[in-house]
C-alpha cells in the first residue's frame, strides 16, 4: 500500500451534500487538516452547487455521479454520505479506481453487500471505514473507561433506552422498512460493542409501529441481546416517541458486581448501595469536553488508516459485527426467533 506523508493533504471526493452530507461539510470536510475536497457529487442540483460553493470546489469539479468524477479528477479517497443502497455502488467504483472509502452508516443496505464491500477493500488493499461517529462522543468513552477500570466491579448485564420523536418526513427514512432498527440502532449496537469490548452473539427482537407513528413502517423496537461471553443486554426504543427524550446516545444502565454505571443524556454517574438500598450513594462522573466533533475525528482516523496501512477502529471488517447484529434483529423480528450473529457474519 502506498504510504502518504503526514503533512501531505489527501484528496477527497465527497458524495452527498444534503442532509447529513451538509453536516459533514460543515463539521468536518471544509476544515480538515488531513483532506482537501477536490470534487463533489450529488444527484440534486441545489445541494451540489451550494456544497461546491461552501467547499470552494469549482463548477467543473461538481458532478451528478461518482463515475464521471473518477474519470475526470485525481483523488485518494471517497466519502459517501448517501442512502445505504448506494454505498456498495460507490465502493465498487472507488476500489476499482484505487481509492479508499469512508461510508456513512449503515455500511450497506444488505449484509451481502456489506460483505462484498469488505472483500473489495481487501482485494484492492485499500481502507474501508464506516462512520460510527457515536464512538467518539465523550460520554460513551467515559462509560468505556469506567467499565475498563471496573470502578464498581465486573459487568453483569446492561440496558439501553432510546426515545426520540424524530421527523424525517420527505426523506428515505420515512418510508424505509425498520427505520429505527436499520438506520439508528446500528449506532447503539456498535456502541454496545465498543463500550463493553464484546461482540453481540445472539439477538431476539420485536419491532412494531405505535398507533400514533408518522412512519410507514416499524418505528418501535425491543431487543434481547447476548454478548459473546454470555452477558445479557437489553434495548428498548421508539423513533416516534413524544415525551421525555433520551438524547442520541441513549440512556444506559450497566449493572456491575458492586454497583451500577449510568448515562442519562450526557450525564454520567456511578451508584453504590448495600442490600435493600442501604447507604445508597450516587456520584457524578466528569465527562470531558470533546476535542473535536465525531465526523472530524472519523476523518482523522480515516487519514491515519490510509497513511499507516492499518485498519481504523471502525473498519468495514469490524463493522460487520455491528451491522450483523442489526440484520439479525430484522430476521428475528420477521421470523420470531433468536438469531446467532456469527452465523450471518462469518
Amino acid at each position: 500500500m502506498a504510504q502518504h506523508s503526514p503533512r501531505e493533504k489527501l484528496r477527497l471526493i465527497q458524495c452527498g451534500l444534503g442532509g447529513m452530507g451538509k453536516a459533514w461539510r460543515d463539521n468536518a470536510t471544509a476544515a480538515s487538516d488531513d483532506f482537501e475536497v477536490v470534487a463533489v457529487v450529488d444527484v440534486a442540483e441545489k445541494p451540489l452547487h451550494e456544497g461546491g460553493e461552501h467547499l470552494k470546489v469549482p463548477p467543473e469539479r461538481r458532478f451528478s455521479d461518482l463515475a464521471d468524477a473518477l474519470r475526470k479528477v485525481e483523488a485518494d479517497a471517497v466519502l459517501t454520505v448517501t442512502p445505504p443502497a448506494v454505498h456498495v455502488q460507490h465502493a465498487k467504483l472507488a476500489f476499482a479506481s484505487g481509492l479508499h472509502v469512508l461510508t456513512e452508516k449503515p455500511i450497506a443496505d444488505e449484509l451481502e453487500n456489506a460483505k462484498l464491500m469488505v472483500k473489495l477493500a481487501a482485494d484492492a488493499d485499500k481502507q474501508l471505514v464506516v462512520a460510527q461517529n457515536y464512538r467518539y462522543h465523550p460520554p460513551m468513552q467515559t462509560l468505556r473507561r469506567l467499565l475498563d477500570e471496573q470502578v464498581v466491579g465486573a459487568l453483569g448485564h446492561g440496558h439501553l433506552d432510546f426515545y426520540i420523536g424524530a421527523d424525517f418526513t420527505g426523506s428515505f427514512r420515512e418510508a424505509m422498512k425498520f427505520p429505527l432498527l436499520l438506520d439508528m440502532a446500528i449506532h447503539h449496537m456498535d456502541l454496545i460493542r465498543a463500550t463493553t469490548g464484546r461482540n453481540i452473539a445472539r439477538v431476539f427482537a420485536q419491532t412494531f409501529n405505535p398507533s400514533w407513528s408518522w412512519y410507514r413502517h416499524h418505528a418501535g423496537l425491543k431487543m434481547l441481546l447476548e454478548l459473546d461471553d454470555g452477558t445479557p443486554f437489553s434495548y428498548s426504543g421508539d423513533w416516534s416517541a413524544l415525551g421525555r427524550e433520551t438524547g442520541w446516545n441513549g440512556n444506559w444502565r450497566l449493572q456491575c458486581a458492586q454497583g451500577s454505571i449510568h448515562l442519562d443524556k450526557a450525564k454520567a454517574s456511578v451508584a453504590r448501595c448495600g442490600k435493600w438500598g442501604k447507604n445508597e450513594v450516587e456520584e457524578p462522573v466528569d465527562v470531558p469536553e470533546a476535542a473535536a466533533n465525531g465526523q472530524a475525528m472519523l476523518l482523522r482516523d480515516f487519514a491515519e488508516a490510509i497513511r499507516s496501512g492499518k485498519p481504523a477502529a471502525t473498519s468495514g471488517s469490524d463493522n460487520l459485527w455491528s451491522f450483523g447484529a442489526v440484520v439479525a434483529g430484522v430476521i428475528s423480528a420477521t421470523q420470531r426467533r433468536s438469531v446467532v450473529v456469527g452465523d450471518l457474519v462469518k
